[in-house]
C-alpha cells in the first residue's frame, strides 16, 4: 500500500469503500439547490466494511475520523509550517519559557446547550494526567500544572518547553459536565458525543455514519455542508481506487499511479488534486553497528544515491528528492540555513562517494566495497511488505548501492515485525519516515535526541538509528527554551548542519499527502496556492477544511 494512515509521515491513510450504489445514493440531497448537494461525502474510515462505533476523541487511534468535526482543540497547528489557527482559544502567549497562557473564546456552547468554560479545559488536561492511556501525545511529559482564572488558562512546564505549545494546543477538549461521570474514559466509546464543533452525530450504521451541522456552533455561518457522510471503507487498495475514480466522494485520500488520467481527466472541470509533501522518507542506518557508525561511510552512501530516480520509482515523480537539511521544503523554507549548499540537496557523485568510503577505510576491489578485513560490505534493508512506495524505494537504493560494491538484501516483514525491529535496534538499515509535524524542533528532536537512544533490544519510540551528539542535544535544549525567533533560527541552523554534515539519517524523498477533490458541490479545498493545511482526511485537518469550504 502507498501512504497508509498508520505511518502518517511515518507518514498517511488509505481506506476502502462500500458498494458504489450505496455511496452515490447516500450522497444525494433532495433539498439542495441546483448548484449541487449540500452533503459532503468523505472517503473515511476503514471497516472491512463494518465500522466500529467509537467517538472518544481522547483515544484517537481507535476513534472514527468524524470525531474531529465534533470536538475542537484550543488551536490547530499547521503540519505544513507550524502556524497556529485559533479555535476554542483566541490566542496563546509565553510569559516565559516555562509558562504558557491561552485566552479562551467567549460565547461558545457545547452541542447540548451548556456553556463552554475554562474549567472544561482544566478538566480535560487533568483527565489525561489521571488516565495516562489517554495522553497519546505525551502532554504530561511537559506539563507540571494547569489552572484557570476567568477566560485565561495557564499551563506551567517542568522545563523550558516552547515547542510544546503545539502539543497542548492540539488536545481535543471534552465537556466536564458529561465526562466527569465516566468511571473509565479509556473504555468509553462515546456513542452520544457532545462537542463544541461544527457537527453532531445524526446516525450511525455499520456501513456508514452521518454528521449533521450544529446550528449553535460559534462560527456556524462559515460551515457550508449541512451533512457529512463517511461510508465504511474496505481495506483493498484496488477497491479504494475504483471508488475514488468513479466519483463517489467529494474528498478522498488515496494514491493513484496516474492521477491525471485516472482521476482528473474523468471530470476535468470538477476533479482536482493536491499531493504536497507530508513528511520525508529516509534510509535509517543502525549507528550502533560498523560501518554505519562512521559518518564518512554514511556520507558515502548518501553521495552514491540518485534521489530523483528513487523518488520517481517510489512515488511516480509526484514529489522529488528531500533536502539533507532535515527540513521539508518549501514548507519550512523560512528556517533553511542559507549557508547549506544547494538548499541541502545532494547530487549523486560516485567518485565523491568512493572518496568518502575511502576516508572511512573502505575501498573497491574486484567490484566489491571491502574493509580492512577484506570482506565485502553487506546491508539488509527492512521495510513493511505492503508499503509499496517504500519497497520501490528500497529496491532502487539496493540497485544503486550494488553499483558501488555493497551487497544489499531486502527484508520485507509484516508491519508489526518491522516496527519491533526498528524500535529495538535489531536492523542494519530500514526505510522509515522523518518529520512532518510542521515544527523543526519536533522533527529534529524525535530523530536526534539522545534521550531516545535506548540500548539495543530496548524499544524506543524515536531516534531509531540511536544517534548521539552532545552538541545536537545542546542545540535542541536551546531551541526548546527559545522564545524569540532569532535564537530559534540559530539553534535550528545548528541542527540542519548536523544533519547535513553527519548524515544520521540518509533522507531520500518527500512522502506525499494524497488529496483528491471534486468541486461539484464545494470549493475552497487546500491547494498549492492556498496551503492552509495538508489534505489528510483523518485528523484535525478535517476541521480546518470544513471551515474553509464554500458551496459551489
Amino acid at each position: 500500500m502507498i501512504a497508509t494512515r498508520g505511518r502518517r509521515a511515518m507518514v498517511t491513510a488509505l481506506v476502502g469503500a462500500c458498494a458504489l450504489a450505496t455511496v452515490t445514493a447516500c450522497s444525494s440531497d433532495s433539498g439542495s439547490s441546483a448548484g449541487g448537494s449540500s452533503v459532503l461525502t468523505i472517503q473515511g474510515d476503514a471497516g472491512n466494511p463494518t465500522l466500529v462505533e467509537n467517538f472518544n476523541p481522547l483515544m484517537s487511534s481507535n476513534a472514527l475520523h468524524g470525531v474531529n468535526l465534533i470536538y475542537e482543540p484550543l488551536e490547530i497547528v499547521s503540519p505544513i509550517d507550524g502556524s497556529f489557527t485559533p479555535f476554542l482559544a483566541t490566542s496563546h502567549k509565553f510569559i516565559n519559557s516555562t509558562t504558557l497562557t491561552f485566552t479562551l473564546r467567549s460565547g461558545v456552547k457545547w452541542s447540548d446547550g451548556t456553556p463552554f468554560t475554562a474549567q472544561d479545559v482544566v478538566f480535560t488536561f487533568n483527565l489525561l494526567k489521571k488516565f495516562p492511556a489517554l495522553d497519546g501525545t505525551g502532554v504530561w511529559q511537559h506539563l507540571s500544572s494547569i489552572s484557570a482564572s476567568g477566560s485565561t488558562v495557564t499551563m506551567k512546564f517542568s522545563s523550558p518547553s516552547v515547542p510544546a505549545a503545539a502539543i497542548v494546543a492540539a488536545v481535543p477538549i471534552v465537556p466536564q459536565h458529561i465526562w466527569s461521570k465516566i468511571a473509565d474514559p479509556t473504555k468509553f466509546t462515546n456513542t452520544k458525543p457532545v462537542g463544541t464543533g461544527p457537527f453532531t452525530l445524526q446516525s450511525f450504521a455499520p456501513t456508514e455514519y452521518t454528521l449533521v451541522k450544529n446550528p449553535t456552533y460559534w462560527q456556524a455561518s462559515k460551515i457550508a455542508p449541512t451533512e457529512v457522510k463517511f461510508p465504511a471503507q474496505a481495506s483493498s487498495q484496488s477497491a479504494n481506487q475504483l471508488q475514488v475514480t468513479s466519483g463517489a466522494f467529494d474528498w478522498a485520500y488515496n494514491y493513484l499511479p496516474d492521477v491525471q488520467k485516472t482521476y482528473v481527466d474523468r471530470d476535468p472541470k470538477q476533479n482536482t488534486y493536491w499531493f504536497p509533501p507530508g513528511g520525508t522518507i529516509g534510509l535509517y542506518l543502525n549507528l550502533t553497528k560498523s560501518p554505519y557508525s562512521n559518518a564518512d561511510f554514511r556520507k558515502g552512501i548518501s553521495l552514491a544515491l540518485d534521489r530523483t530516480t528513487i523518488a520517481k520509482k517510489a512515488v511516480n515523480g509526484y514529489l522529488d528528492q528531500a533536502s539533507m537539511s532535515g527540513l521539508i521544503l518549501p514548507n519550512l523554507q523560512k528556517w533553511l540555513d542559507p549557508s547549506l549548499p544547494n538548499k541541502g540537496l545532494i547530487t549523486q557523485s560516485v567518485s565523491a562517494a568512493m572518496a568518502s568510503f575511502a576516508q572511512a577505510g573502505y575501498t573497491m576491489k574486484g567490484g566489491k566495497l571491502v574493509g580492512s578485513d577484506g570482506k565485502q560490505v553487506t546491508m539488509t534493508i527492512s521495510m513493511p511488505n505492503n508499503f509499496s512506495d517504500w519497497v520501490a524505494a528500497a529496491t532502487e537504493v539496493s540497485t544503486e548501492l550494488k553499483a558501488v560494491g555493497i551487497q544489499v538484501n531486502l527484508d520485507e516483514p509484516q508491519f508489526a515485525q518491522y516496527q519491533t525491529e526498528i524500535q529495538s535496534g535489531s536492523f542494519d538499515a530500514a526505510i522509515g519516515g522523518f518529520g512532518g509535524s510542521g515544527s523543526p524542533y519536533t522533527d529534529f528532536n524525535n530523530a536526534l535526541n539522545s534521550q531516545f537512544a535506548a540500548p539495543l533490544k530496548t524499544a524506543t519510540a524515536n531516534n531509531f538509528e540511536r544517534f548521539k551528539d552532545p552538541a545536537v542535544d545542546s542545540a535542541l535544549n536551546t531551541l526548546a527554551g527559545a522564545t524569540d525567533e532569532a535564537a530559534q533560527q540559530k539553534a535550528t541552523y545548528a541542527l540542519e548542519q548536523a544533519m547535513y554534515e553527519q548524515t544520521p539519517v540518509v533522507l531520500l524523498y518527500y512522502g506525499g499527502s494524497w488529496g483528491l477533490f471534486s468541486t461539484k458541490n464545494f470549493t475552497g479545498w487546500p491547494s498549492a496556492s492556498n496551503p492552509y493545511t495538508l489534505p489528510t482526511n483523518y485528523n484535525q485537518s478535517l476541521l480546518m477544511v470544513v471551515t474553509h469550504l464554500t458551496k459551489s
